[in-house]
């Protein structure tokens, strides 16, 4: 636990500032989170975050956690979580994150690529099949509630609970079959 801790705590302390009057040519690999204020021709990889101040100028590539950029970057950046551009920012080239926030009069030119959008799908996917199993179980009990005599209601009933393979007692069987003998009375 204690290790986790400090390993978060490593990520998000700056150790390392790259100042205004400071050019890298090369590569930096860095194992918590940077600052550039100067320009770095080449590539920034960091296990934590990336902070580009308005003065700071990064070409080529970065990789991090999380990119902040209030400065300009010409290149690549392929971030685990987020990026955010601010009003002063600039980043020209094509974008890999999660989520994307850019501030009024931020500018992003080039291509995005969100990541995870198979979660969103599947949710969507969810809510769909939710959405037809809904209404198969409202349909069955409105022509429940029109003949109130049907044998075969129950059977009828246990079809829509296996349709949508619900567990046997599981808490929605158990709603399913609630509403039914409501609708039953």
């Amino acid at each position: 636990m204690f290790t986790k801790q400090k390993n978060e705590r490593k990520l998000n302390q700056i150790s390392t500032v790259i100042g205004e009057e400071t050019i890298v040519e090369g590569r930096i690999h860095i194992e918590s989170s940077i600052r550039v204020d100067g320009k770095v021709y080449g590539e920034i990889r960091s296990a934590g975050d990336i902070t580009i101040g308005k003065e700071g100028h990064v070409e080529k590539a970065v990789s991090a956690r999380n990119l902040f950029l209030a400065g300009s970057l010409k290149g690549n950046a392929k971030i685990d979580n987020k990026i955010h551009i601010y009003d002063t920012g600039h980043l020209d080239g094509i974008a890999e994150m999660e989520t994307i926030i850019i501030d009024e009069k931020g500018h992003f030119q080039g291509k995005s690529i969100m990541k995870n959008t198979q979660k969103v799908k599947a949710n969507v996917i969810e809510i769909e099949k939710d959405a037809g199993r809904e209404k198969k179980e409202n349909q069955f009990l409105k022509e429940k509630h029109k003949d109130n005599h049907h044998e075969n209601d129950k059977e009828k009933l246990k079809d829509i609970v296996k349709d949508y393979s619900y567990e046997k007692g599981s808490k929605k069987e158990v709603e399913v079959i609630k509403n039914y003998q409501d609708h039953s009375m």
